[in-house]
């Protein structure tokens, strides 16, 4: 994602709080961006949730139904790094129950526990580093990254933290569950995952739409499986057709 700097405007836009950040890794200008935006201002990684819907949705509701969930209320989804986004509170909203969020930013937990705690109730905020996460083995159906990934994959620092990040994701999902990210697909990015997830993992790639930005979003979708096989990496778009920034890996 490589760092972004420049001073904030007297009305910041989006771009504008994220040259605040400096450091996407930090703890600490996470919890001044957060503290800056305040409780009630959300911020979307790259696609909003009408560009979401109908390509997220299906996944869900078709992990509910091959795996031991018996419905979309009892799907077991982890969204690590959830920030501020309202990708959760959405998809209770559209039915699913069982979601736990963790960010390392004490701000942005409480925050939207106190947004939510009325409302959605049963939305789970935890404070957690992603790369060492106090969950048990195989206890998610879904983890659902919205950047997360492209955050911890600071060009400065390495693949380190990605790395450990997915072992953790690796870790605590079930047989036959998904590891879905959405991710800018830079390919320094997509080197690293498609080297820890490539062995009995079936892989998709999705493009999504997105109106505000010149960069093309992708939703990689891994399933994990109780093997050692290589699969084929499949496409769900035309590579030929879709536009993206220099910086994105082309996929073909």
């Amino acid at each position: 994602m490589g760092k972004k700097k420049g001073s904030k405007a007297a009305s910041p836009s989006s771009d504008d709080f994220l040259q605040t950040l400096e450091d996407f890794t930090s703890k600490e200008n996470w919890d001044k961006f957060f503290t800056l935006r305040g409780n009630d201002d959300s911020f979307e990684w790259y696609a909003e949730w009408p560009q979401l819907r109908d390509s997220l949705l299906p996944l869900l509701q078709d992990s509910s139904s091959s795996s031991s969930a018996s419905s979309s209320g009892s799907l077991q989804i982890l969204v690590p790094g959830c920030g501020n986004s309202r990708l959760s509170e959405h998809l209770y909203d559209a039915g699913f129950r069982d979601i736990t969020n963790v960010d390392f930013s004490k701000v942005v937990i409480s925050d939207m526990l106190r947004r939510n705690i009325r409302t959605r109730p049963e939305l789970r905020w935890r404070v957690m580093d992603i790369t060492k996460m106090q969950l048990a083995d195989e206890s998610f159906d879904t983890v659902l990254d919205k950047g997360a990934l492209d955050a911890l994959m600071e060009p400065e620092v390495g693949t380190k933290l990605g790395s450990q990040y997915l072992s953790e994701a690796k870790r605590v999902l079930k047989p036959g569950g998904k590891f879905i990210c959405l991710t800018l697909a830079e390919s320094h990015v997509l080197a690293l995952l498609f080297s820890k997830l490539r062995f009995g993992w079936k892989m998709t790639v999705h493009s999504i739409s997105q109106k505000r930005s010149n960069l093309k979003t992708f939703m990689v979708v891994a399933e994990k499986e109780n093997s050692v096989l290589l699969h084929d990496i499949t496409s769900s778009f035309d590579l030929l057709s879709i536009g993206r920034n220099d910086n994105q890996v082309i996929l073909i």
